[in-house]
C-alpha cells in the first residue's frame, strides 16, 4: 500500500451521490416539488432532424415525434402540446455512427492523472488525438489484478458541434450529451458523464442551487446529530456517574475513618482486657493472702508491682508460711528475701517474703468487673514498741487503713 497516494475527493459529487441515495426517504410528492426539472426530452439525431422522445420521472415514454430541421414549427407545436417539456432535462443522445466507446485497462498508478495520461495516448486507443475529440472517462471499477477498468467515450468535435448547431436552430440548448451504445451496454454509467463541452453548459438557477445546498446542509446536520447525540448523552451519563462516585467516595472515606476509630478503640479495649487477664486483681490477692495467714501473723509492709509481691511482718512460726503460701494457686516462687530475726518485745519472728502472683483460671472467667489499671502499691507501717497480739480481723483493718 502506497501511503503517499493522494486521495481525489470531490465534495460536490459526494453530496450529489449522497443526496441521491437519501432521496428515497423523501415522499414522492415533496421530492417532485423540490426538483427543479421533471422528466427528460431526448433528442436522437436523424438525417434531416431529430427524433424527440418525452419521458416522465419514471422514464416512461409520454410522447415520441420526429422533427425536421426544415420545418421548425413542428417542434413548437410539440412544445405547445406538451408544456412539461419546458421543465424537462434536454439530452442529446448520439448514435453509434457519431461517436465511439472503448474499455481501457490501466495501472492503478495513473489514477491521480488519469485524464492527462489517456489524453496523451488517445491516438493509441482511437483514430483521433486529444485535440480532435471531446472525450470522457468513466470508472468501471478494478480488475482482480488491481488494474483500473475505464470506459472511454469520444466524439469528434465537428460532429458534436454540428448537432449542437442543429439544436440551436430549434431553439434548444441541451443540458447533457450522452452516447446511445454506452447507455445500452453500461446503463449504470448513464448519469456518470456528460460529453457537452463546458462552454455550452448552462448554470442552474441560484434558487435551485441554494435549495440543493440547503437540503444537503440539513441532511448533514441531521447525520451529525444522529451520530453525536448518543455520544453526548453517554458522556452526560458518564459525568453524572463520576459525580456520584466522587460523592460516594467522600462518604466512604468518612465511614473508613469512623471504622478506623472503632478499630482503634476495640484494640485499646482488647489491650486492657488482655492486661486484666494477665494481671490478677489486687483485692482478690489481698483476700487470698488474708485467708492464708493465721490469726497470730500480722504484716507491717506490703509491696505489689508487675505480678510480684513482697511482704514483711511478724509471725510465731514464720518458716511455715512458705509452704502455706505455695499451697495457693495465687502464689508461686515463694522465698525469704532476708534471714529470720527474733523480735525481743513480742517474741515473734520477723520475716520478709518475696513471691510471684498468678491469676487462677476460675478468676479469669468470672472476674471482669474490677479495673486492672493498678499502680504500684506500697503499705508501710512503723512497728510499735509494744503491741499486744492483734486479732486477725484487726490486721485486715489496719491494712485497709494503710
Amino acid at each position: 500500500m502506497n501511503l503517499d497516494t493522494t486521495i481525489d475527493f470531490d465534495l460536490k459529487k459526494f453530496f450529489q451521490w449522497w443526496g441521491g441515495e437519501l432521496a428515497f426517504l423523501v415522499p414522492k410528492g415533496l421530492r417532485q416539488h423540490m426538483r427543479e426539472r421533471h422528466g427528460s426530452v431526448i433528442f436522437t439525431p436523424l438525417t434531416q432532424g431529430f427524433e424527440v422522445a418525452l419521458l416522465d420521472d419514471e422514464e416512461n415514454v409520454v410522447a415520441r415525434r420526429s422533427v425536421d430541421l426544415n420545418q421548425p414549427g413542428n417542434f413548437q407545436l410539440l412544445k405547445n402540446q406538451y408544456p412539461a417539456m419546458e421543465k424537462a432535462d434536454i439530452v442529446l443522445r448520439l448514435s453509434a455512427e457519431q461517436a465511439l466507446h472503448k474499455q481501457l485497462y490501466l495501472p492503478a498508478a495513473v489514477q491521480e492523472n488519469l485524464r492527462q495520461v489517456v489524453g496523451f495516448e488517445l491516438d493509441r486507443y482511437t483514430p483521433f488525438n486529444a485535440e480532435q475529440v471531446y472525450f470522457t472517462l468513466v470508472s468501471l471499477g478494478s480488475t482482480e489484478h488491481a488494474q483500473l477498468r475505464i470506459l472511454l467515450i469520444a466524439v469528434p468535435k465537428p460532429r458534436l458541434d454540428e448537432q449542437l448547431a442543429n439544436l440551436a436552430l430549434l431553439g434548444v440548448q441541451p443540458h447533457k450529451v450522452d452516447f446511445a451504445p454506452a447507455v445500452a451496454d453500461f446503463p449504470q454509467t448513464r448519469n456518470a458523464y456528460n460529453l457537452l463541452p463546458d462552454r455550452f453548459r448552462r448554470q442552474g438557477s441560484k434558487l435551485g442551487q441554494s435549495l440543493q445546498w440547503l437540503v444537503s446542509a440539513v441532511l448533514l446536520l441531521l447525520l451529525l446529530a444522529v451520530m453525536v447525540w448518543p455520544v453526548w448523552r453517554e458522556g452526560q451519563a458518564v459525568e453524572s456517574l463520576q459525580t456520584r462516585i466522587k460523592q460516594l467516595e467522600k462518604q466512604n472515606r468518612v465511614v473508613d475513618q469512623q471504622q478506623s476509630e472503632i478499630d482503634a478503640l476495640h484494640a485499646e479495649t482488647q489491650k486492657l482486657i488482655d492486661i486484666k487477664q494477665q494481671s490478677p486483681a489486687l483485692l482478690v490477692v489481698l483476700n487470698e493472702l488474708s485467708r492464708l495467714l493465721n490469726d497470730e501473723t500480722w504484716l507491717t509492709h506490703l509491696h505489689f508491682s508487675d505480678n510480684h509481691m513482697q511482704i514483711q511482718g511478724q509471725s510465731p512460726a514464720a518458716s511455715a508460711l512458705i509452704s502455706t503460701l505455695e499451697g495457693s494457686e495465687f502464689f508461686s516462687d515463694v522465698s525469704f528475701v532476708s534471714p529470720l530475726t527474733q523480735d525481743k518485745t513480742s517474741g515473734r519472728e520477723r520475716f520478709q517474703i518475696s513471691m510471684t502472683v498468678n491469676t487462677p483460671v476460675s478468676t479469669l472467667q468470672t472476674d471482669t468487673a474490677v479495673s486492672t489499671d493498678v499502680p504500684d502499691v506500697e503499705y508501710l507501717d512503723s512497728e510499735p514498741e509494744h503491741t499486744p497480739e492483734p486479732e486477725p480481723r484487726e490486721t485486715a483493718e489496719e491494712l485497709g487503713d494503710e
